[in-house]
């Protein structure tokens, strides 16, 4: 469950961006054993970025042996050749004064993006840490495919340390400081963050610039020296360290555990920085990427006008989106690609007809499009179905999916679901598990197997998980972990249950099926049914929410003004001076429940 913000009319544009798209000229691909770039640039400066990326996920799987470097979706790099193509592709860096970026990493759970700019990056001449915003990005999710959980010093740090790695010649250089003089200057003139008060930081961003840089290039810092530094034994402890978080280890004991007690460490680590002698790491002879390996080609303008309303609708410019989608149709009617692409503007816009229809024509010309397979699925009347016939088909279908693509997450959380519906939870535990794994940052799998290993009366074992995600996620990942622990037997439950966080007293909470959302440009309302008793919030631009992982639209198809009606939903708010409405919504969840068990199942204890 991730915190989004609400967007009122998040229906068709969510970035003000400007209409009247011209005609895009052919782009050209170059695919590399793990990536693809496609650029309007030369076919040169294009190569030479899919060498940079295969050369850095090199780096990693050195570094981090054994752990997995590919997502169900290949990263997709887009190499802009100018300022003036860059602008088109995310014109909401150009709204505000200041620099504008060399490189953008887009997350997202279906399809992640790079873009560089190759007027930029493209030359010797040009220092590398241009690529360092990047690369940054890149770490950060090479990390979270593996690893449930890191404390943001290290996630940050680890990021930032090998940001700057540097390919020069027959030697790949990692561990090395920016090349920016400045880039280190707050750590330089001010005191260190205390390392207790470093390791309970939750978020990277601070009220203050300078203290959120402080963090960053202390982060930077600490990770070089617990790497690089004397007596690390070349990372091998840090190593120790966050694989011990990974297996639940507390966060302080762990670290003392891999280096010692606080005081020693801190009074290291003081004196390291002082010296301001960070020295790199070399690793020779790193491996080529063969230009054989390379494959070029030229797209048509269709592919090219497929593959950027992809990208607009990755980054949520959806008026963008729609206007590539439906011009690469025009240019060609069977291009699967972009019915997928339409399909997801209509369902952005709660037009679910629509949708289902171009993701019927996507899958009947590509039966690859394993995204559109799986929508078209859970737009159909299957998911809701009850006799048996059609629920053996809804499993088949989701099946169809994994085939397709057996590293899509989403399609065995469905199918975890579907067991649990059975009255089969061994099963559903095995499905969800694999979800897990291949999600591992995703909080609300975690939470799927917990709520899982309660109905097959593992109750320890659920408020094991619970606890997990409550000490390490915030607001609203925590609500949902601490929901789970309540559901377990107070005599079933570790001794030390999750911290306690004081509760708002200025907000008033409530819990209902959701009823209705109504949205419009400036304005939305969102009425619970609550017993019978009907509660109508207003919900202000801006107000904060979430909600499950598990549910099958996930976060780059979420929008609360469509989808949500018969969920879960949890809300703070602040009472109405008048009777008209119940009150002005200050936080919304929306949850994603366990089916009900079949008649003469199991059914998990309830908490006394």
């Amino acid at each position: 469950m991730w915190i989004i913000k609400t967007t009122l009319l998040s229906l068709a544009v969510v970035l003000l961006c400007a209409s009247g798209f011209s005609k895009e000229k052919p782009w050209r691909e170059i695919r590399s054993p793990h990536f693809r770039v496609i650029t309007n640039g030369s076919e040169g400066a294009g190569r030479r970025v899919a060498r940079e990326f295969e050369q850095m996920r090199a780096v990693f799987a050195s570094e981090f042996p054994g752990y997995r470097l590919d997502s169900a979706e290949p990263l997709l790099i887009l190499a802009p050749e100018d300022e003036y193509a860059t602008k088109k592709l995310i014109p909401e860096f150009w709204r505000h004064s200041g620099p504008k970026p060399a490189g953008v990493y887009f997350h997202s759970w279906e399809q992640p993006y790079a873009l560089v700019r190759l007027d930029v990056v493209g030359s010797d001449k040009i220092a590398r840490d241009e690529f360092a915003v990047v690369y940054h990005e890149y770490v950060h999710s090479l990390l979270h495919l593996n690893l449930h959980w890191l404390p943001t010093w290290l996630d940050e740090g680890l990021a930032e340390f090998y940001s700057y790695t540097r390919f020069e010649g027959n030697r790949t250089i990692i561990g090395a400081p920016p090349r920016d003089k400045w880039a280190l200057a707050v750590l330089q003139s001010r005191t260190t963050i205390p390392l207790a008060k470093l390791l309970d930081q939750r978020g990277s961003f601070t009220r203050s610039d300078e203290d959120t840089e402080l963090f960053y290039e202390q982060s930077w810092a600490l990770t070089h020296f617990l790497t690089l530094g004397p007596g690390m034994d070349g990372g091998d402890r840090l190593k120790k360290f966050y694989k011990a978080t990974q297996q639940g280890v507390e966060q302080k004991k762990a670290f003392q555990d891999a280096f010692g007690d606080f005081e020693h460490v801190q009074k290291d680590f003081d004196q390291y920085i002082r010296l301001f002698a960070f020295h790199a790491a070399v690793i020779p002879n790193p491996p080529k990427v063969d230009d054989k390996d390379l494959i070029t080609r030229s797209m048509t303008v269709a592919e090219t006008e497929g593959e950027l309303s992809s990208f607009y609708a990755t980054t949520k410019q959806w008026k963008l989106a729609r206007e590539s989608a439906e011009s690469a149709l025009k240019n060609d009617a069977k291009l699967a690609l972009a019915h997928q692409m339409l399909g997801f503007v209509w369902l952005q816009e709660g037009k679910d007809r629509e949708a289902l229809g171009e993701f019927v024509q996507a899958v009947e010309l590509d039966k690859r499009m394993y995204r559109a397979q799986f929508a078209k699925t859970m737009l159909s009347p299957l998911p809701h179905a009850t006799s048996l016939d059609d629920r053996m088909a809804y499993r088949l279908v989701l099946l169809q999916t994994l085939e397709a693509n057996p590293q899509f997450a989403p399609a065995y959380v469905e199918l975890a679901k579907f067991y649990v519906a059975q009255g089969d939870p061994d099963q559903a535990l095995r499905l969800a598990l694999k979800a897990e794994k291949l999600e591992p940052w995703r909080a609300g799998y975690h939470l799927l197997a917990g709520q899982i290993l309660l109905r097959l009366d593992r109750a320890a074992d659920a408020a094991s998980y619970a606890a997990y995600v409550a000490d390490r996620w915030t607001s609203p990942d925590r609500d949902e972990a601490m929901e789970l622990w309540n559901l377990v037997p107070v005599t079933k439950r570790p001794a030390q249950g999750p911290a306690e966080i004081a509760e708002r007293h200025d907000v008033s909470s409530a819990e209902g099926i959701v009823k209705l959302v109504a949205c419009d440009e400036h304005k939305m309302t969102m009425t619970l049914e609550q017993g019978r008793q009907p509660l109508t919030f207003r919900v202000q631009h801006g107000t904060a929410g979430g909600f499950s992982d598990t549910l099958w639209f996930g976060e780059d198809h979420f929008t609360p003004c469509y989808h949500t009606t018969g969920l879960r939903a949890v809300v703070q708010y602040k009472p109405a001076a008048d009777k008209s409405y119940a009150g002005d919504l200050v936080f919304f969840g929306f949850r994603d429940d366990l089916p009900a068990a079949p008649a003469g199942a199991a059914t998990a204890p309830r908490a006394k």
